[in-house]
């Protein structure tokens, strides 16, 4: 059931989707689309999509990561408000085209752990867990970026390879330069996925959240299988001078670990700090009884 004080979410998220058409539609057919109208648009939804972070994190009086459901919406503000900064730096055209479509999805599905029981159970106020959570998710945000850029080096392989030479050839950026980006926003998420962990490290040490066996915990696990797979593009890219293809495939593959990591552990049964509210009334209950 959506909440009345989410609308503002489902606004953003209509903004995006209109921005994806047109952005889609320039590529498509440019004399009917207009890109600087797709831009505003995905403009306007973030400042919405700000708008209503700020709002929960006045409600809450914390960070708005309470639940899976706020903290999927801004890890999501986090892809997007980085995204912004490196287009502002180094002018990427087109990647729009092919970010705002995976936003606009990935918002889709945030929407659908609206009104989740598993909330968070300890303070948001420690240290330790602001200086996990912040690099995460900037890293994070910064292999989204590295995957539509994956995405979109594969598509203009592939205009090359069957000499299709037409609009959307045309509107992408060179190989080489597509590349060249991977290699930067990998290299800028890797350091932050460390620091992040690094820190996460530290908070579960001394905060004893997830017990003595908390190196068995699925989200610790498979972070620490993130950290290895970009580690190991880092390594390839740099010792081995593997480019391209490969890259490309294997950041995809990093990608959907990362969601995996990110929201799959959950339904593995995994809690990482949160507590499902049902399952914490019926204990109370029964020790009250």
């Amino acid at each position: 059931m959506i909440i009345i004080t989410h609308i503002p979410f489902i606004i953003s998220i209509i903004l995006y989707f209109v921005s994806s058409v047109l952005f889609i539609g320039y590529i498509i057919k440019p004399s009917f689309f207009n890109k600087k109208i797709a831009k505003w648009t995905m403009v306007m939804g973030f400042f919405v999509h700000s708008g209503f972070l700020i709002f929960l994190g006045l409600e809450s009086g914390n960070i708005p990561i309470t639940n899976v459901y706020e903290s999927f919406v801004s890890l999501l503000w986090c892809v997007l408000f980085v995204y912004i900064n490196l287009d502002y730096l180094y002018k990427i055209p087109s990647l729009d085209t092919f970010l705002i479509p995976l936003i606009t999805a990935l918002s889709i599905w945030a929407l659908t752990f609206d009104g989740n029981n598993l909330l968070i159970t300890i303070s948001l106020g420690n240290f330790w867990l602001i200086a996990h959570i912040i690099p995460i998710f900037i890293g994070y945000a910064a292999f989204t970026i590295s995957f539509s850029l994956s995405v979109m080096y594969l598509t203009q392989q592939r205009q090359l390879k069957l000499k299709l030479f037409g609009s959307l050839f045309n509107k992408l950026p060179s190989l080489e330069r597509i590349d060249n980006l991977m290699w930067k926003t990998i290299s800028l998420g890797f350091p932050l996925l460390t620091i992040g962990l690094v820190f996460g490290a530290f908070w579960v040490k001394t905060q004893n959240v997830l017990g003595e066996a908390w190196y068995l915990d699925y989200k610790v696990i498979l972070g620490l299988a993130t950290w290895l797979v970009y580690a190991a593009l880092l390594h390839m890219r740099l010792i081995a001078s593997f480019h391209g293809t490969k890259i490309a495939c294997l950041t995809i593959a990093g990608f959907c670990l990362v969601l995996f990591t990110f929201i799959g552990t959950f339904f593995m049964g995994s809690k990482h700090a949160f507590q499902n509210v049902s399952e914490q009334t019926n204990t109370e209950i029964l020790n009250v009884q």
